[in-house]
């Protein structure tokens, strides 16, 4: 994994030392509201996670990028692209935020590096991003950022209706504007 650098971010393979960081974000319930994933009551759960990204990242199906801000050096997330469990030809993403960098556009300026990532990099057929009915603001970012509706479906414990977007290959390969980054 290769170190990127956005205008106002660096994003960095995910390390061990990071764990308080991701514990503080995951053990927020605003933020797991508009995840599939269950709230950590423990850094024992958060070790979990960080061993599973790191066998994982071994494997080439999973890579976790933290999210650091340049200015102030501060960890401010993490980027997730994962192997589509469903579609062996496509990667999907989560994102994860301190409350406190929602609505400051850091998804959507790091969001377009991740998908020339995913396509360049990891060499992805076709990259999804399932998001929340209720979660408006990613739904924006990832139509702005060229990805498509796709479907919009039930999953059976998970309150609302989750949101498909992808991008497949073709579209990657048309849109200029994931030539110009890294």
């Amino acid at each position: 994994m290769r170190t990127i650098k956005t205008n106002r971010f660096i994003l960095r393979e995910l390390k061990q030392e990071d764990i308080n960081n991701v514990f503080e974000i995951l053990s927020n319930p605003n933020v797991i509201e508009n995840l599939n994933m269950k709230i950590h009551k423990s850094i024992n759960d958060t070790k979990i996670l960080f061993d599973e990204y790191f066998e994982e990242l071994k494997k080439g199906t999973k890579f976790p990028y933290a999210i650091i801000n340049k200015e102030t050096e501060e960890f401010i997330g993490v980027f997730l692209i994962k192997l589509d469990l469903f579609d062996e030809d496509c990667f999907e993403f989560t994102i994860y935020l301190k409350q406190e960098f929602w609505g400051k556009g850091t998804y959507t300026e790091i969001l377009p590096y991740m998908i020339k990532v995913a396509f360049k990099d990891i060499k992805t057929g076709n990259f999804r991003g399932f998001v929340k009915e209720k979660n408006i603001a990613s739904c924006k970012v990832l139509e702005k950022v060229g990805f498509k509706l796709e479907k919009i479906f039930e999953v059976p414990n998970i309150e609302g209706k989750i949101i498909s977007y992808l991008i497949t290959k073709d579209d990657y390969n048309k849109n200029k504007i994931w030539k110009e980054l890294i």
